[in-house]
């Protein structure tokens, strides 16, 4: 990886500038100026729609759970294999907004632009462009828009245009459009998917103009879901609203509002443009454009100048508790505020929708939610905003029907098996050895459950809903392995592909029968609680499942055999059984332009017989579950998986980051981490055009938590091993435990512990145990 690139934006804390507008630049910065609110997402394309090709950009908008369907085509397809694909639609744009100064249109390719600016202010949550455009004709006029997705409005998006003409007094027209004309950039974003969806996928149902109003409803092709989505707009002139006389055209699958107004010099002219996307997921398609009228209305009789107010507070609320504060690298720490920024803006929280791995920024992955939420950023959530974790949480127990049909496929006759990548509950991906095989989505999903529960204390949603997938996930644990005679009658499990997806179909693969080991050791946990605690809930469940309390006997005799591949030799955990078997790896051999992409340059069974790792795969299971082994363990293991992993994906160098630290290696551990907190902010893989890399941004906040702060809760127990790299001063960040805000400052002399709000707080500092009575008590520990 290259991270010797230079930045490709100034350095600033809190903002993200975009200095010169370069065309061949517009497909990286949709991305990453792209907004969304868990539930609307947008791309950073400019509102004058500037024409580009397939390889030059994507007008882009996305509501988080609205996807197409197509019959997927196979060479040769296997019995249970997915026969619906789910791809995120690109929706209809209704951002365009053209602007004639004076008989001439505005346009950054015509012209001259002066005092370009493009800024994500990243506190405020608002993106704003301003510049002073020159015509061809020499009439300059100062341009400022606006544009944010409401986290106070789920169905809102507003831009907010401002033109001022500097040098002359003329007409300025606005010209607001509604384009249902649009399609996935599926050959660009997702190149190996060969099923679409190609074309426009919306068949149009409605489309009207009123006044100053633009409206759209459009059914899918494929999936045979509705969308609806619309505009109103207001005029202002030198802030006060004012009257405007609007003209209306339409077309088939377009239809614009104007007006023109007399611009005076010096004197500003904005539009408020006020946009809204609902579906027929959220409520029953005839209510679909009575809400969207409604919601217009109310966004309008707020303002923008209202809902910026709200963003704000919401913003503030935000970074109230999850900023991470470094003091030593002004890089690093713009690196992870826009991580942050993107995590939280592209979670969903419904409880009917995920996050996807690339948020809501692009088409990559077709939109796809993966075991990334549950792994990486649920536990970013979990301690700063554990409301949006439960959301999370919500949705894969609002898929627990598909899941437990997708286990009958597989031939289980109880549990659920989750699947690998999905929208809407069912499987699809496609190539069941890097998709369905990865039966740890199963414990990675229950993992994220138990320590939602351990940090928050939330013991409602263990009865409510907690339960109920800790012991379905188990069921699936329970019957796809076997007692082996041949391994001394611990209990195996074959055919299975762990997180490193260059060694696929294998036999115990240590991630996989670690993480399914706790996870049934979370539900014999879980059903032992109720029994004590809520014996009604229990019996509920009971009857709901058909279960009996029987079936943990087989759990607990799992727990205590379950069978981990072992190299006496070097005294480690082999990925599986067959790793220490494989090819050495000789890196020499393969060139360097193949190196990072070895799945497009070379047969699957070429890279499955050689002995070295995508990504991190062991390593991860022992930074989970750390307190089941000792420090020498994981030393040992971790300067081996060293040896033989490649890091082709962009989760890995975060989780070696932290192990580093938890075993002394902070310098190791400084290296990962600043690989990956710019990952995407400089586009380390040239890749950032198709969305996102969410789980590395989340990686990074987990790399300073996690690692250099060593905090873990294990066992209901939290836990810190406080650390600073030597080339920082101080870092500081906070947390939630049961309720409770707690500060943590770093330096190179002490770790100063605060609590900011709530009651006491029990924790510890290495093995020294700390309790805070309450709000403003503080330990300090000198380092």
């Amino acid at each position: 990886m290259n991270t010797e690139k230079q930045p490709i934006y100034p350095i600033e804390v809190w903002d993200i500038t975009e200095q010169e507008f370069q065309k061949e630049n517009n497909y990286r910065n949709e991305t990453t100026f792209a907004l969304s609110n868990g539930y609307i997402g947008t791309r950073g394309t400019f509102e004058e729609a500037y024409p580009f090709d397939i390889d030059t950009g994507l007008e882009g908008n996305f509501v988080n759970g609205f996807y197409e369907s197509e019959h997927i085509r196979y060479g040769e397809a296997n019995f249970g294999s997915p026969l619906l694909s789910q791809s995120l639609l690109n929706l209809p744009n209704l951002k365009e907004t053209r602007v004639i100064l004076d008989g001439e249109e505005f346009s950054m390719e015509e012209g001259s632009v002066e005092s370009y600016k493009r800024t994500l202010h990243m506190k405020e949550g608002v993106l704003e462009r301003t510049l002073v455009w020159c015509s061809p004709k020499g009439k300059k006029t100062k341009i400022k828009v606006n544009r944010l997705v409401s986290f106070a409005r789920k169905n809102i998006m507003i831009i907010r245009y401002e033109v001022t003409p500097l040098n002359y007094n003329g007409s300025v027209e606005f010209v607001s459009k509604l384009c249902a004309d649009v399609e996935n950039h599926t050959r660009k974003t997702n190149p190996i998917v060969d099923y679409g969806p190609f074309g426009r996928r919306l068949e149009k149902k409605n489309l009207w103009v009123k006044e100053d109003g633009l409206y759209y409803e459009g059914e899918t092709i494929g999936s045979h879901l509705t969308m609806a989505c619309g505009s109103v707009h207001t005029i202002l002139s030198e802030g006060e609203v004012i009257e405007a006389s609007w003209r209306s055209e339409i077309g088939d699958l377009e239809a614009s509002i104007s007006c023109t107004l007399d611009g005076r010099e010096e004197e500003a002219i904005t539009l408020e443009k006020f946009v809204c996307y609902s579906t027929q997921l959220d409520m029953p398609k005839e209510k679909l454009e009575t809400f969207v009228t409604q919601e217009l209305t109310r966004a309008r009789q707020e303002g923008y100048s209202y809902l910026e107010e709200r963003q704000k507070e919401y913003m503030e609320r935000f970074w109230k508790i999850a900023d991470v504060r470094i003091k030593g690298n002004e890089a690093l720490q713009q690196g992870i505020h826009f991580n942050l920024f993107h995590i939280i803006q592209s979670a969903g929280r419904d409880g009917r929708t995920g996050m996807g791995a690339k948020g809501l920024s692009g088409e990559g992955y077709e939109g796809h939610y993966f075991w990334d939420t549950e792994m990486y950023v649920l536990p970013v959530l979990v301690y700063t905003e554990p409301e949006a974790a439960r959301h999370l949480l919500d949705y894969r127990y609002s898929t627990l029907e598909q899941a437990r049909g997708r286990a009958r496929i597989l031939g289980h006759e109880k549990g659920a098996l989750y699947p690998w990548r999905t929208i809407n509950g069912e499987e699809a991906s496609t190539y069941y050895p890097l998709g369905t095989a990865q039966y740890h989505i199963n414990g990675d999903i229950a993992y994220a459950l138990s320590l939602y529960l351990q940090v928050t204390g939330d013991v409602e949603y263990l009865k409510e809903k907690g339960a109920e997938m800790l012991i379905e996930t188990a069921r699936v644990w329970a019957d796809v392995g076997s007692f082996a005679e041949c391994k001394g009658g611990k209990y195996c499990i074959c055919d299975v592909t762990g997180p490193d997806e260059y060694n696929v179909l294998v036999d115990n693969n240590f991630y996989t029968n670690l993480m399914a080991r706790e996870n049934l050791r979370d539900a014999v946990d879980a059903v032992e609680y109720l029994e004590k605690h809520a014996p009604k809930c229990l019996e509920a469940l009971e009857e709901k499942l058909e279960f009996s309390r029987e079936e943990t006997l087989l759990w607990k005799e799992i727990i205590e055999k379950m069978y981990f591949p072992y190299d006496e030799k070097r005294q480690v955990y082999p990925m599986d059984d067959g790793f220490m078997m494989r090819k050495p790896w000789d890196e020499n051999k393969i060139p360097p332009e193949k190196r990072a992409w070895l799945y497009e340059n070379y047969h699957p069974l070429f890279i499955m017989r050689h002995r070295m790792s995508k990504q991190a795969d062991a390593i991860l299971g022992m930074y989970l579950h750390s307190n089941l082994f000792t420090k020498e363990e994981i030393k040992r293991n971790y300067d081996f998986y060293q040896e033989v992993t490649l890091h082709h994906s962009s989760l890995s160098t975060c989780i070696f980051g932290i192990v580093a630290c938890s075993i002394g290696y902070l310098k190791e551990g400084y290296e990962y981490f600043s690989q990956s907190a710019r990952m995407d902010l400089d586009d380390y893989h040239n890749n950032f055009y198709a969305g996102i890399h969410a789980a590395n941004m989340a990686g990074t906040w987990q790399a300073i938590v996690n690692g250099f702060a060593g905090v873990r809760c294990q066992q209901s127990e939290l836990r810190f091993e406080p650390s600073i790299p030597e080339e920082w001063e101080e870092y500081a960040f906070r947390l939630r435990f049961r309720g409770t805000l707690l500060e943590i400052e770093i330096s190179k002399k002490e770790a100063k512990f605060t609590v900011i709000e709530g009651t006491k707080i029990q924790f510890l500092v290495g093995e020294k145990e700390i309790i805070l009575q309450g709000e403003g008590e503080t330990y300090v520990e000198e380092l």
